[in-house]
């Protein structure tokens, strides 16, 4: 399969649709959303790009460990479910179309669903309380 190498580059805050690993170094089974906390430039790839992206999931919302957070449905965010980030399971990929998505709308297609509403004030404290939580348990 030829990967395709998605244009323009996301920023970091973007939630993308995304082939999550389930195993490292294959994409998952099935797109759901990810949370782009970071973007770089990648000579040793083909897509030019290298985005590390946090896990996401719809189920459990309300059981809210140490370095996840949620963050309700919305038209800003892209998400049709209430939705949790886990920023401690996150991957560096590809920015190419073998890792990412179109989301569902998308014209033209592209793997971008919204961003985090950082105007938000309980949005950004859920998010430093996650970043603190993550920044912990990665140095321990």
């Amino acid at each position: 399969m030829i990967s395709i190498a998605w244009q323009p580059w996301p920023k970091a805050g973007d939630i993308v649709n995304c082939r999550f690993p389930e195993e490292v170094g294959q994409p998952g089974p099935k797109e759901r959303p990810a949370l782009v906390l970071q973007v770089e430039e990648s000579t040793e790839d083909s897509s030019g790009c290298v985005v590390v992206v946090a896990y996401a999931t719809t189920q459990k919302t309300s059981k809210v460990y140490q370095g996840e957070f949620v963050i309700e449905k919305s038209a800003i965010s892209g998400l049709t479910a209430d939705t949790k980030f886990d920023l401690i399971n996150r991957h560096a990929l590809p920015f190419d179309s073998r890792w990412f998505g179109p989301a569902p709308g998308t014209t033209p297609p592209y793997p971008r669903r919204g961003r985090l509403d950082l105007q938000d004030l309980a949005v950004k404290k859920k998010l430093h309380s996650a970043i603190l939580a993550s920044e912990a348990l990665r140095r321990n």
